[in-house]
Order: C-alpha cells, then sequence, then structure tokens
C-alpha cells in the first residue's frame, strides 16, 4: 500500500532501540508502526514510501514491511556459513553459522559495548553512556550501572565515539559451544567523514584528495554537524539537522571489531562480507543513495591484511598519516581506483597495497632429513641407597632392588622429512615420541649430550638445516620479565613482525601483547613459544605434544592457521600430538607411529596384499603368527598388506621362505605358525607346504575396506596410496610367486 511519512517520534535516551513512524496510508487512515530511533530518525515527513501490513489495528515490531526506495524494515538479518578447511585435503573440519543482522534490541548494544573494550583504538576510557528512567540522569560506564539515587539499573543511552548518524551490524553466533560467546563482533558503519586530505611522502599536504578520485557530487552533502557555540541548541539539535541534508554513495566503515578467540578463525573478513550485503542491499546508514563503495580510515591496516583480502584497495595516507582503503562495490568506484592507481605517481609505487608480510625462514632445507635403521636405548641404574629401610622393604616387596635396567625405546627407525612438509607423530605415554624428537633436535643443532645421540643407524641433515624445539622443561624460550611483543621485537628488530608472528601463534588480542609471560594463561603461554620460535627464523620446528593445553576449538584454529603458515614460507614442522582433531587440521604429509621400539608410518597401504583365513590374519597382524604355511613358496620380499574378512587388517614383511616340510615337521613349529595339524593335512593334500617368514607386523587402528574379487585368488593389489582412507583391490590370480 502506498503512504508517505507523517511524524516520526524518538525520545533521545532510547532512540537507539525505540521509535514510531506515523504513516499516512493511501486509504486515508494514519497508522503508527514502531521502528528503532537510528533508522526512524533519517525518514523525512512528506516521504514517500510502501508499507505492507499483516494487522493493521495492531502493528508490532514483527508483521510490516516498509520500503522507501530501499528496504527500510524489517531490519537487515542474512545467516552465514563459516566453514574452516584442511589445508591439504580442503575437507571441512568445522563450521559455524553466524548471523549478521543490524541492532535492535538494548541487549544487542550491551554485546557492542563489551566488544568496544577489545577495540583499542577508541579514544574513550568509559565507553558508553547510560540513563536511568525514574531519576532523568545519565552516567558514564563500561557495563550496565545501577543508578546512586534509586538503586534500579539503568538503561543504555548511547556509545559516547558514535553518532547519531551511525549504524550497527552484530555477529551472533547460531549454534555454539557453552562456553563461547553469543557475540563475536559487530560492524559500524557511518556516512563518509566530510574532508579529507593527503600527506605525501616528501610531507606535503594535499588537499580534498577523494575529489581527484570520485566525482565531486559523491561527497557534497557529508553529515557534518555544526559546531556547538550556540547554547540553546543542543548536540542532539544539530545532529538532528545533519541528518536532514546527508547523502552520499559512499558509506564509511568506521568499525570492525571481532572477539579476540576469532579473529584467527576469518571473522573479520566474515564481517565485512556480511557488511558488502547490508550496505548493498539498505544503502546503510541513511537509506538516499545507492552505495558504490566503502571507505575506511584503519591505521591497524597496515599490521593485518584482512581488509585487503576481501577486496579493500590501500589509496594513501591522511593528513595526519593514517592508511585509507576503499572498497568498490560497483564497475563504475572500480574503475576510478583502477585509474587513479595507474596514473597517480605516489600510488603507482604501491599498486594499492598497504600490508606486506615480514616474516620471512630465508632458504628452506636444501635437502631432506634421513633416518636409517635409527637405534636409541636407555639405561638406567636402580638404585635403593638413598631410600629409607622403611621404603625399601616396601620396595623390595614388589621385587625391586638394584639393578641396571636398559631397554630399547627406539629401534629400526628409518624414515625421510621433505623440506617443507608436516610431519606428525602419533604414540601413547612413554612409547618414544619425545625420544625421536631429541635424536632429530641433536642432528639437526649438532649436540653432542648422550640423550640427543643415536645408539646405532645414522642421521643425515641438509647443511642448512636451522632448528628450533619445544621440548617440555627441557628446550624451552625464555621470554623473561619483558611484554611478550617487545621480547618478539628484540629477536627481530621489527615490531611489526613481532605483531604478525603474534597472529600466527593465535594471539590476536592487543592487550596480551604488553603483557609479560608470566601473566598469560597456560594455552596464550603456548601459543607465545610457538610465536618464539617463528621469531628465531627456523626452517625446521620440532614441538612435543603440540598444542595440548588448548581447548579443542582453539586447538584446531591454531594447528590450520600453523600448518598453512608452514607450507606457504617452506618451514619444515614435526610435532608429536595425541589429539586426532589436531591431526586433521594439520593435514600432514606423513604420519607415523611410534610404539616401544616399533616405528612405521600411519595408514601405508602396500602395492599388494595376500588373503589369509580368520583368525589367522589377525594372529599375523598382532605378532602373534610369524609363519605363514602355503603350498608354494614366494618370491615377493618386503612389506604387504594381510587381508582377512575382506578387511585389509594391517601388514607386514615376507622375509623369507622355509621348507619344504612335512606334516611332521611342521608339527615341531607350531607356535610360529599356529595352525590346526587336522587343517593342514587336509590343505596339504599329501604335498609337502613352504612356511612364509613373517616380521615386523603392523596392525592398523582402523580396518579398511578391501574390493576384491571373490574366489580363492591369494594377491590382491591394493590401490589407495599412503593416506589409509581406503583401499582397492583388483585380482592377480590365484597364482603364488
Amino acid at each position: 500500500m502506498d503512504a508517505s511519512v507523517v511524524r516520526v517520534d524518538i525520545r533521545r535516551h532510547n532512540y537507539r532501540y525505540a521509535g514510531f513512524v506515523t504513516l499516512a496510508l493511501s486509504n486515508g487512515r494514519e497508522v503508527r508502526v514502531p521502528m528503532v530511533g537510528t533508522v526512524a530518525q533519517w525518514l523525512r515527513p512528506g516521504q514517500s514510501c510502501t508499507v505492507t501490513l499483516e494487522d493493521p489495528e495492531a502493528v508490532t515490531f514483527e508483521n510490516y514491511v516498509l520500503h522507501t526506495e530501499v528496504q527500510i524494515w524489517p531490519l537487515f538479518s542474512r545467516v552465514y556459513t563459516h566453514q574452516r578447511r584442511a589445508p591439504l585435503s580442503d575437507e571441512v573440519l568445522y563450521e559455524y553459522k553466524v548471523l549478521a543482522r543490524e541492532a535492535q534490541f538494548e541487549s544487542d548494544y550491551e554485546a557492542i559495548v563489551e566488544l568496544e573494550q577489545y577495540h583499542y583504538a577508541s579514544d574513550e576510557e568509559i565507553l558508553a553512556r547510560w540513563y536511568c528512567e525514574t531519576c532523568h540522569v545519565y552516567r558514564d560506564a563500561n557495563v550496565r550501572p545501577i543508578c546512586p539515587t534509586c538503586g534500579q539499573p539503568m538503561r543504555f543511552h548511547d556509545l559516547k565515539s558514535a553518532t547519531r548518524a551511525s549504524r550497527f551490524l552484530v555477529l551472533e553466533l547460531v549454534t555454539r559451544a557453552a562456553y563461547e560467546p553469543r557475540f563475536v563482533g559487530y560492524v559500524r558503519v557511518d556516512p563518509p567523514i566530510p574532508l579529507m586530505h593527503r600527506r605525501l611522502p616528501d610531507g606535503q599536504v594535499e588537499r580534498n584528495i577523494r575529489e581527484r578520485v570520485f566525482p565531486k557530487e559523491w561527497f557534497a552533502h557529508p553529515f557534518h554537524p555544526a559546531r556547538q557555540e550556540d547554547k540553546d541548541r543542543s548536540w542532539w539539535e544539530l545532529q538532528e539537522e545533519a541528518l536532514a541534508e546527508a547523502r552520499s554513495p559512499v558509506s564509511r566503515l568506521a568499525r570492525v571489531v571481532v572477539h579476540p578467540d576469532y579473529r584467527v578463525d576469518g571473522f573479520g573478513q566474515l564481517a565485512l562480507r556480511a557488511l558488502f550485503d547490508w550496505v548493498r542491499e539498505r544503502w546503510v546508514p541513511e537509506m538516499r543513495e545507492r552505495k558504490k563503495a566503502v571507505e575506511t580510515i584503519a591505521m591497524m591496516a597496515r599490521y593485518n591484511p584482512f581488509m585487503e583480502k576481501v577486496g579493500f584497495v590501500y589509496l594513501w595516507d591522511t593528513a595526519s598519516g593514517r592508511p585509507v582503503l576503499y572498497y568498490p562495490l560497483d564497475e563504475e568506484a572500480r574503475r576510478y581506483i583502477q585509474s587513479f592507481l595507474q596514473e597517480d605517481p605516489v600510488a603507482r609505487e604501491h599498486s594499492g597495497r598497504l600490508y606486506r608480510p615480514r616474516f620471512d625462514i630465508g632458504s628452506p632445507l636444501s635437502g631432506p632429513i634421513v633416518l636409517k635403521e635409527v637405534q636409541k636405548a636407555y639405561t638406567s641404574h636402580l638404585d635403593l641407597s638413598r631410600v629409607s629401610g622403611a621404603v625399601r622393604e616396601v620396595l623390595e616387596a614388589f621385587g625391586v632392588r638394584q639393578r641396571v635396567i636398559q631397554k630399547y625405546v627406539l629401534r629400526g627407525v628409518s624414515m625421510e622429512i621433505e623440506p617443507g612438509s608436516v610431519v606428525a607423530i602419533l604414540g601413547a605415554s612413554g612409547s618414544g615420541k619425545t625420544t625421536l624428537l631429541r635424536v632429530l633436535y641433536g642432528a639437526l643443532a649438532g649436540v653432542a649430550e648422550a640423550m640427543y645421540r643415536v645408539d646405532g643407524g645414522e642421521v643425515r641433515v641438509p647443511e642448512n638445516a636451522r632448528v628450533e624445539a619445544l621440548l617440555l622443561n627441557e628446550i624451552e624460550p625464555s621470554f623473561g620479565d619483558a611484554p611478550v611483543a617487545e621480547v618478539l621485537y628484540r629477536l627481530t628488530g621489527d615490531a611489526s613482525l613481532a605483531i604478525e608472528l603474534l597472529g600466527y601463534a593465535g594471539i590476536s588480542d592487543a592487550v596480551l601483547y604488553r603483557a609479560p609471560f608470566s601473566e598469560l594463561s597456560t594455552g596464550q603461554k603456548e601459543r607465545a613459544k610457538l610465536a618464539y620460535m617463528l621469531a628465531r627464523r627456523p626452517n625446521v620446528i620440532l614441538v612435543d605434544e603440540f598444542i595440548a593445553h588448548l581447548d579443542r576449538r582453539t586447538a584446531v584454529r591454531v594447528a590450520r592457521r600453523f600448518a598453512t603458515l608452514a607450507r606457504e614460507k617452506g618451514l619444515t614442522l614435526v610435532v608429536v600430538t595425541h589429539r586426532e582433531e589436531v591431526l586433521a587440521a594439520l593435514s600432514p604429509d606423513r604420519v607415523y607411529v611410534v610404539g616401544y621400539g616399533t616405528f612405521f608410518p600411519l595408514g601405508e597401504v602396500p602395492e599388494r596384499g595376500f588373503r589369509v583365513k580368520e583368525p589367522y590374519a589377525t594372529y599375523i597382524v598382532q605378532g602373534k603368527k610369524r609363519w605363514e604355511i602355503r603350498r608354494h613358496p614366494t618370491r615377493v620380499r618386503g612389506r604387504v598388506g594381510v587381508i582377512g574378512g575382506g578387511q585389509l587388517l594391517g601388514s607386514v614383511e615376507i622375509t623369507g621362505v622355509k621348507g619344504p616340510f612335512t606334516l611332521a615337521e611342521l608339527a615341531e613349529h607350531q607356535d610360529k605358525h599356529l595352525a590346526d595339524p587336522r587343517f593342514l593335512e587336509a590343505y596339504a593334500r599329501g604335498e609337502k607346504l613352504y612356511a612364509w617368514e613373517l616380521a615386523r607386523p603392523r596392525a592398523y587402528v582402523k580396518p579398511l575396506p578391501v574390493k576384491g574379487k571373490k574366489g580363492q585368488q591369494t594377491w590382491v593389489r591394493l590401490e589407495g596410496g599412503s593416506t589409509g582412507e581406503g583401499a582397492s583391490g583388483g585380482s592377480e590370480g590365484s597364482r603364488t610367486q
């Protein structure tokens, strides 16, 4: 239905979230519709509009739609799916459902005040103003205060840094864990600033720089309240006059604030994409002209690339030295920006880029790290001489006496770690994971101490190796009492790089930059240590129990970011972890399992496998069965798969063949083959039999399905690579080799 605006009613103290607009309908009736004051105040008496009313007799916030040239009500609201993917496989690790909507309720503004405290560029220490509806007084505070006169909770009035023209978009988690916040960020949009000048590299100031790039009329009607010189004209009235005149095809991004725990997860970019949709569709803030571009003045854009990642283009610095970036919303704005970048001599130098990554490891490893048949044993002397008689008596009751204990921790370890690869080490506590990292560190760092040297085999490392390691209570960074950012600055000589490294490690809250290491939480300390190692610019990093102290979601964020960085920079990363979600986020190139003297790549599928009846196939991968009895010998040597019950259960090495044996001779070796004598007699058919010798079995954590042809085939060719995600089988026939 056609209508026109008759009157706008808002009250100063709660205009952000309450107001009314009276409309004259084309049928001669008037209707009063509720609306937030931040939107209603832009409407002018006599302005034409269209309105759809579900119930003209009872209009609520939820049951009408209002358009002028653009939709005014209901407010913008959209759900975004925010996915985080594995670095290599591109599989979805986890996702968020995020509701981006224009702030409407008082509780939305309370959340904005809380989030605003993470926006350290704010000039205000006390961010918000509150109002008591009983006593009619205002009070400044960062959380909802109690009125000192009547004792009642006060109502939100406004953010002290905002103007009446400011509009806010909040980001709300649709589904979240119990410990996650409801609101994770917000965006504030204002009209463009009235005037803008450029500071040139030589210090000179070029006035009205925007008029060199865009049409002059784009900025001809700014939101520019007059100075409050007349005491009879209040701030409120002066802003009212400015609201009536403001219009521009450019919107200004005045704030984008994201909760620090979610910055590393790309929520800043998500907030900006939601902003672009909001501005395009609703012509925010004043709803009078279709928007062609978004401008922003953001000092932090020098130190964080998230704005440029979504398409903001750097054009110049203001006269006060703050960088200005623009996002083109249509092709016309894009042409103006590109023309300026090509024609302006200063702009040609930077080509529209502001942020430039500083982290560089120098040269990656010049070759692989090679371990060949590495052995490492530990010897300990059990000495009871320093315990009391009572304790000695208890220990001896358990059979503990003075003696020498020797055991192999690593035995026959062979592996190659390619330059720039991500390698994960798995294993139970005490299985030898840390010992393996010690051996690697000893070879890479040239450490001569016995605990870092191998007892047998060899470790070959490239000559240009530069290693950093994190072994708990053994090899750790030393921060001292200085702020963490200061420590990294001293290591790198570059304050911007120090902040960049903290970001890579998952610390994005500026308050933590100035905190000494001792003030950080356990999880923050763990991330700070990662940043410290990066600051030393190694080309190899070894980490024991990688990010073990972080909660599940934070651990996945950091692991994904760190693995991506390693691959981008050519950094070789070897980590020990026991967490499946971290393993998935790392997307390691290789995964190895260490287990009390055993060592093997996880899930590596051999080229071929042989079928064995159950339960004997299980006995083989468990190491209980060392001979496989067959009618024919085989020429196959090396590692092969063991297939039982239609599944690839694991693998084993065929090291040789013995025989032929009679049944009587095989009976002497039943502990090796475990076969029932009656089965062997039926199987032999009067012929002698051969024993395939088996060694070094490996059972898969999860058996893999094998799609092979049914029948009596012995050998099956396996296809599935080394991912351990599946294997398909094609028969090689029933022949034995």
